[in-house]
């Protein structure tokens, strides 16, 4: 069941009848997460009275109801989300509602700047586009990494903190009016929440792909020459359990010495590594999934093992309640 509050009100009651379907997107780091309201409107109620306007406000929550066991009633809070675009279409009429968690109008996500910080560190930047996007921020990564000079080009807010932070290898969400950062290394070690089987588990569809372009570096060897330094600065970082033999990436770019070069140096080899291990489930409708956990996977022979949950998508239609998800092996380092 969908519940709906509309810039306040709850309309779950009265959309049920037209409504045809709805889909949450739980996105993954560097997108924003959205819902979509599919109606038909053969009584042209939408087109009149009740036509939407662009910054209404939409408070989601799935309820499921004897889902997965008799007498036992389960939420999965959504949040609240801005409508960003509505569409009507005929015959027979429809209309579809697009709501995001951050607005189009949202000065840090469209409006371009130039700035420059001194002697800072990235929660203090992302303290600043929060204030100004009024929105709370939720810092969740284990590093705080210090900068003598950072500086913002003709970018918006939104697009230099995401650079910013994924240069560092932390993950950025807006959601639920909160900009929250945290590092994927570290919820990649956190206990799976589930553990899908194959054959036991109502898994709909599947989908697993192997990209050794991706996945083949053994190691990361950063080099630099600083400018007043003849001897450059040179650092090699080797995952344990890497293979002994294999390519290397090798990465030209400033780091001040040793200890910063071994940090970059596993910040990039996990960059580049991650992208090897790419999966996707389809799942009869299950609200404990959502971006950022972990599942084990069992069933499916070599591609069997844990993996993180990149993005979710919870769907409500014709087909029922159906979750589909973006995944990918952890790399455990």
């Amino acid at each position: 069941m969908l519940v709906l509050q509309y810039n306040g009100k709850d309309v779950s009651k009265d959309i049920a009848k037209s409504l045809t379907g709805f889909q949450y997107n739980d996105a993954a780091s560097g997108s924003l997460d959205d819902i979509s309201i599919s109606l038909e409107d053969t009584g042209r109620n939408w087109q009149g009275a009740w036509v939407p306007s662009e910054g209404d406000r939409i408070h989601a929550t799935i309820r499921t109801i004897n889902w997965d066991a008799p007498n036992e009633i389960k939420k999965l809070p959504l949040g609240t989300f801005e409508v960003d675009s509505i569409e009507f279409n005929g015959p027979p009429d429809t209309v579809a509602i697009k709501a995001v968690s951050l607005p189009i109008s949202s000065e840090i996500r469209m409006q371009q700047s130039s700035r420059a910080w001194e002697k800072t560190n990235l929660n203090t930047v992302a303290a600043e586009v929060a204030k100004r996007a009024k929105l709370k921020l939720l810092y969740r990564a284990e590093e705080n990494p210090s900068y003598d000079h950072l500086e913002q080009t003709e970018q918006s807010d939104l697009s230099f903190l995401l650079e910013t932070a994924t240069r560092e290898g932390i993950a950025i969400k807006v959601s639920n009016g909160t900009l929250v950062m945290f590092d994927e290394s570290v919820y990649e070690k956190k206990s799976p929440i589930a553990t899908i089987t194959r054959g036991e588990d109502n898994v709909k569809g599947y989908g697993f792909s192997i990209n050794t372009a991706y996945s083949a570096y053994r190691a990361c060897t950063i080099t630099y020459t600083p400018p007043k330094r003849k001897e450059p600065v040179q650092a090699t970082y080797t995952p344990a359990g890497a293979p002994k033999t294999g390519p290397i990436l090798k990465i030209n770019e400033q780091v001040d010495d040793q200890a910063a070069a071994i940090q970059l140096a596993r910040k990039r080899l996990r960059e580049r590594n991650k992208e090897g291990g790419k999966g996707s489930l389809s799942l009869m409708g299950d609200i404990r999934m959502a971006a950022g956990l972990t599942i084990n996977i069992v069933g499916w022979k070599r591609f069997d093992g844990k993996y993180i949950i990149e993005s979710a998508r919870h769907v409500i239609g014709s087909g029922g309640y159906t979750t589909d998800l973006e995944i990918r092996k952890v790399l455990g380092w």
